[in-house]
């Protein structure tokens, strides 16, 4: 996933998401990534994960209806005394709009889904450096983390640093309905980070699901 070419930010953020993945999973199983320029992803992609905002908000507006957490699997981990919190989640929506995202081949959600996923992701959080009720909000697995931190009125930034292309693996096919072989060759995700209160606190992977044929 680290190619010389590239910058040595990107070379971080491609070495950040592969550590965050291989916390659950062989990258093999998830897929292949690769570094892109923002000015070379389309639309709708381009405009989901190029920004400086939540992907919380970035979702519930696209879509146009809040989204819901399912937390797929939770893992804690300690580094030189600190504790971390890490987490393999998915977003889903009962509204998906489909039309949005014309510019693909696939342009059809299945139409028999209750909830569609819109969003996969992997968070890692330094817990020690959140409020404790704040904390306890997130590891009760019931709210998007990024409505949390909204609603905590936390003062954050949130930093877009790397978007990349994702070749879906088996991994995707068992979370998201319809990203098997031949169906959905790719989407993109981004690399973003957290800083509350000037201070880093929160790595993300998070991936932008898009649309797929019924099959």
């Amino acid at each position: 996933m680290v190619k010389q070419n590239q910058s040595s930010a990107e070379k971080n953020a491609a070495r950040c998401v592969e550590n965050l993945i291989t916390k659950f999973l062989p990258l093999k199983e998830f897929g292949s990534l690769s570094v892109v320029n923002a000015k070379d992803v389309v639309e709708p992609f381009h405009s989901l994960l190029a920004h400086h905002s939540h992907m919380t908000v970035a979702m519930e507006d696209f879509h146009g209806h809040a989204v819901s957490l399912d937390v797929v699997k939770v893992m804690a981990d300690e580094v030189g005394g600190e504790v971390f919190y890490t987490r393999e989640i998915l977003l889903t929506s009962p509204q998906f709009q489909t039309e949005k995202f014309s510019s693909l081949q696939c342009v059809r959600a299945p139409s028999n889904a209750q909830e569609y996923v819109v969003q996969y992701g992997i968070v890692r959080i330094a817990v020690d450096r959140l409020p404790k009720d704040v904390v306890t909000r997130i590891q009760a697995g019931g709210t998007p983390l990024g409505r949390i931190l909204i609603e905590a009125d936390l003062h954050r930034e949130v930093r877009c640093v790397s978007l990349f292309e994702v070749v879906p693996g088996p991994h995707f096919s068992e979370l998201c309905l319809g990203f098997k072989q031949g169906i959905m060759s790719r989407t993109y995700g981004r690399f973003a980070t957290i800083n509350i209160s000037s201070e880093p606190v929160i790595e993300l992977f998070e991936v932008v699901i898009p649309p797929v044929e019924e099959q």
